[in-house]
């Protein structure tokens, strides 16, 4: 699985989803269910890898 460091220009932008400042990454998550196991692309924590929630409706 690929991981991509995240851009300093994004970090800044998205500020608010990651209110600590801490350095965040894209990552591969691979996740299984009743129908299966599913892959997905998620933002997650450097310190911790919890993922930082994007959908802010």
């Amino acid at each position: 699985m690929a991981t991509k460091p995240k851009d300093p220009a994004e970090s800044t932008q998205n500020e608010d989803a990651d209110e600590s400042g801490e350095g965040t990454f894209e990552t591969d998550v691979s996740e299984t269910g009743d129908d299966g196991t599913t892959v997905r692309q998620a933002e997650v924590k450097e310190s911790d890898l919890s993922e930082v929630k994007k959908d802010k409706s």
